[in-house]
């Protein structure tokens, strides 16, 4: 089974594993970037007095270079690339696939995905039809569960290379159900998060 999903440019409200509620913008055709009103009434949404204000530095395609103001002023902001893959028919957010840097400097593939599926099983990544990454879960909340993968050499030249990756989970009776990324835009957008984040070396 594949899910008709129509691909959008991800907004604030949707980012980062927070508890906002998925909220869509305009959908788009794939590379053209969300109008400049939609992201900024997503910004204000996504404010809030508990958690850091987000906003969209810039659009990459399908992807969205989301970044929290620092508390303080010396400090760079935490930023993520992230692209949302909405379910046509019902408008509903089904995965959310985040690249970011974790607190070691490494670079972190984290797809969140639905429940009510095989966690046993994993998620399986596969950028173009070069290799097949399996991801496990790690967490899960009431609204889904997220995966995680460090991103080696090998995964992040596939990531670059390739134009769509397929996400696949299992349901609990044994049926695959897949879904596609759009990569188009991914290497642009990993260069700004790149120019946006401290790096590696130097992350606290």
């Amino acid at each position: 089974m594949r899910w008709a999903f129509g691909l959008i440019a991800v907004l604030a409200a949707l980012l980062l594993g927070g508890n906002a509620s998925a909220q869509t913008g305009s959908a788009v055709a794939p590379g053209r970037d969300v109008e400049k009103s939609a992201d900024a009434k997503a910004g204000k949404r996504a404010g809030g007095k508990d958690k850091p204000k987000l906003n969209i530095s810039g659009t990459y395609g399908q992807w969205a270079l989301l970044c929290g103001e620092p508390k303080e002023k010396e400090l760079r902001p935490r930023c993520s690339l992230v692209q949302a893959l909405v379910e046509k028919s019902s408008n509903q957010l089904v995965f959310r696939v985040v690249v970011t840097y974790g607190p070691k400097g490494k670079l972190i593939l984290k797809i969140d995905g639905p429940t009510g599926i095989a966690l046993q099983r994993g998620l399986e990544f596969a950028p173009g039809e070069a290799k097949l990454y399996r991801m496990p879960f790690h967490t899960c909340v009431p609204k889904g569960c997220s995966a995680l993968l460090v991103v080696e050499d090998d995964l992040k030249q596939d990531l670059l290379n390739a134009e769509k990756g397929t996400l696949t989970v299992y349901a609990l009776d044994g049926r695959p159900l897949r879904a596609l990324a759009e990569l188009k835009g991914f290497a642009e957008g990993l260069a700004a998060l790149d120019k946006a984040q401290p790096k590696p070396e130097a992350a606290r």
